[in-house]
């Protein structure tokens, strides 16, 4: 049977109903193990058995390795030995964890480790510099906005439009509907909006010193720092913030300004991945510890700091569960080399 990347990843998590999710999932799962580096011949052979079910089986198997990226090449995997053609560098998150229940299966990914350089120096000042500079800024603002979700929350509003807001963790926005533009004024966070037809009250969500305006689609907004990213999954969005011409994107397109700065599509966006949080993932490829630590700082309490230069640029392919972050820091205790230090609302990775 053939297999690989799918070509129409824009669609990938779009429109899903709950039996496609239920099998989406699976399909990840399986292929996670696939190559964890501890799957035995045959689960590859049960695999294709599984895909081969329905077309929505071979659908969400062909997603899944979209979604995968890299991970995604079975048919390679099963026409060759996979313990030799694997990159030997390129060392499974808990896969030795895999045999211990403290680690679910699924909770796995691939780390490209670098060369350990063992060093504090820094940490003191570095925790209390992370420790003066939490948010406070974000709790002012949340503090007066209409809707609301703490850290590791999420949650679906049926706006007064008939439209539908999906909010990423620690999101907040308000909203003005009163007049001839229905405006969403998005204060910090990510929110992904399901826009209700209205051509006479264009939707418009303000962010940082910027807006992005549609009719009637679905498009997700988020603010990151001093950056705001507009991503449409479906119909067309105009990004403005007065520096510059507008930025007209696409279905599978993602635009990006700061302040001062006219809005730019960035090409780079991993749109097949984007809003798998709605479905308790969070799912990278090869994407630097770093960025993965930032994301996952969002949906868990407390502060995660990466101490060191040389772990923050190692390569993170994975797949996680938003419930279950503690798993990915244990992984990458057992498997870089890397210290990780829990204090009461701190944690270090050096």
């Amino acid at each position: 049977m053939a297999s690989g990347i799918s070509t129409d990843q824009t669609t990938v998590l779009q429109d899903y109903n709950d039996d496609m999710i239920a099998l989406s999932d699976q399909a990840i799962d399986r292929l996670v193990r696939l190559h964890s580096g501890d799957a035995k011949s045959a689960e590859f052979h049960e695999f294709d058995i599984w895909r081969a079910q329905s077309a929505e089986h071979e659908r969400a198997a062909r997603d899944a390795e979209g979604l995968l990226g890299a991970l995604g090449e079975t048919e390679t995997a099963r026409n060759s030995d996979w313990r030799e053609t694997v990159d030997p560098q390129r060392i499974p998150i808990a896969s030795d964890v895999a045999k211990k229940p403290s680690v679910p299966a699924r909770s796995r990914g691939f780390i490209r480790r670098r060369p350990v350089v063992s060093t504090l120096a820094g940490l003191a000042a570095m925790l209390m510099l992370m420790i003066a500079g939490l948010e406070a800024g974000g709790i002012w603002a949340r503090y007066h906005a209409d809707y609301v979700t703490e850290t590791g929350q999420y949650q679906t509003i049926d706006l007064p439009d008939g439209s539908v807001a999906h909010m990423n963790t620690a999101s907040a926005f308000s909203i003005d509907f009163s007049g001839d533009v229905r405006r969403v004024s998005l204060a910090s966070g990510e929110v992904i909006f399901e826009v209700a037809k209205d051509a006479d009250h264009p939707f418009v969500v303000a962010a940082l010193d910027g807006e992005a305006m549609a009719v009637g689609t679905v498009y997700g907004v988020r603010i990151n720092d001093d950056c705001a990213k507009v991503t449409v999954q479906e119909g067309v969005v105009e990004v403005r913030n007065g520096a510059g011409p507008a930025l007209r994107l696409s279905a599978g397109e993602q635009g990006a300004y700061q302040s001062g700065q006219a809005p730019e599509l960035n090409a780079d966006a991993d749109i097949a991945t984007y809003g798998s949080w709605q479905r308790g993932k969070l799912i990278f490829n090869s994407q630097p510890l770093g960025a993965v630590i930032a994301e996952a700082q969002r949906h868990t309490s407390g502060r995660i700091v990466v101490a060191r230069d040389d772990l923050r640029d190692m390569k993170v392919t994975g797949v996680f569960e938003t419930a279950r972050l503690d798993d990915l820091l244990q992984s990458i205790e057992q498997t870089t080399g890397a210290h990780v230090l829990k204090l009461p609302l701190l944690t270090v990775i050096y």
